[in-house]
């Protein structure tokens, strides 16, 4: 099992772009570097670059995407393989998922909330749909503190046997918590500070 701490940037950047950076510490097992550019359009948030890096013990992995919303294409690279794909309108990318998760949750009502969200999100070559389902509010305890959080867990097909549950946390502006992700292994990350420079 991996476990460690988590510390996220937001940064505003000019016009209506943000850069994100999230630094997930493993210690000698994992370790993962993040970063996101996106524009903020009203409520809406619009991928433009991501770019991951990470390391399992001694297994690299590294991936780029660029969204070019003008020609629909996203540009994308995992390892050493290469490739385009049509982009579809209101696509979001691997960590601004979360990001417009947290917009969407602020505009709901905590005491009416539906039972699932649904997203389309373009991962590793793919655009694919995913489903998330509101379980309520759990105390979760964290090194910056402990907050009252709604649980949202991605929905899987049986046979899948994976798990990615988050938490946000409507104190921190709906910020994201803990997460928790099973599958051949298993990975459960606390948030550890949260500055946001404007």
């Amino acid at each position: 099992m991996k476990s460690g701490e988590m510390d996220v940037w937001l940064t505003k950047k000019e016009n209506n772009l943000w850069e994100m950076k999230s630094i997930v510490d493993g210690g000698r097992v994992f370790e993962r570097k993040e970063i996101s550019v996106f524009e903020l359009n009203q409520k809406t948030l619009i991928p433009l670059a991501h770019n991951i890096r990470m390391r399992i013990l001694f297994k690299k992995i590294k991936s780029s995407a660029s969204f070019d919303w003008e020609n629909l294409k996203v540009h994308y690279q995992e390892g050493k393989d290469r490739g385009s794909i049509r982009l579809i309108d209101g696509t979001l990318g691997p960590a601004t998922a979360q990001l417009q998760m947290r917009l969407d949750l602020r505009r709901l009502d905590l005491n009416s909330l539906p039972e699932k969200i649904k997203y389309l999100i373009f991962f590793r070559g793919e655009i694919k749909q995913r489903t998330y389902l509101l379980e309520g509010f759990e105390d979760i305890k964290t090194p910056l503190g402990n907050f009252k959080a709604l649980k949202l867990s991605r929905e899987f097909a049986p046979d899948e046997e994976r798990e990615q549950v988050y938490w946000f946390a409507p104190e921190l502006d709906f910020a994201v918590v803990r997460i928790l992700n099973k599958d051949r292994r298993q990975s459960d990350f606390l948030l550890k500070s949260l500055e946001i420079i404007d």
